[in-house]
């Protein structure tokens, strides 16, 4: 194994380099163990693994990203007994009535999934949803909201 190392860190690992970098890098690359991988520290004469590289919880967790999404592909992710039922109820909940209303504005041009203004009105309507009876139980919902904000239909 071989590692073109530079200030005490293999920055790439190869079995053979000349088959993959240009003769003035090959010359670059020395002799290394074979548990040598790219991140790697030679520290006091001893190859030394970075302290994360073997501990999934300190990598950095991934940003989530969540789609933009028009307001009526947003409503298009809810089934049509669940849209018609949260149109019923908006009648007796204002919060929910406000949520809709803002949701038909034909100045609405997007519908950004990680507001949180937005995660709350979806997490009303599913509320209203499961004690409507629409979403049967509470893990139903809670899979519902995941799919919403993943941007999958039903």
């Amino acid at each position: 194994m071989f590692a073109r190392v530079v200030d005490n860190v293999a920055v790439d690992v190869s079995v053979d380099p000349a088959d993959q970098y240009h003769p003035d890098i090959v010359a670059q690359f020395e002799s290394v163990p074979e548990s040598v991988s790219r991140g790697w520290r030679l520290i006091d004469g001893v190859w030394t693994a970075p302290s994360d590289s073997f501990n999934p919880a300190a990598q950095p967790e991934a940003e989530r990203v969540y789609p933009v999404l028009s307001p009526v592909e947003f409503k298009l992710l809810f089934t049509s007994e669940e849209r018609i039922k949260l149109y019923e109820l908006r009648n007796a909940d204002p919060v929910l009535n406000d949520f809709l209303l803002i949701l038909d504005d034909a100045r609405l041009t997007e519908v950004r999934l990680e507001r949180p203004s937005v995660q709350r009105g979806l997490d009303l309507c599913l509320a209203l949803l499961l004690t409507a009876g629409v979403i049967s139980d509470q893990t139903a919902a809670d899979q519902r909201k995941a799919d919403i904000l993943e941007g999958v239909a039903q």
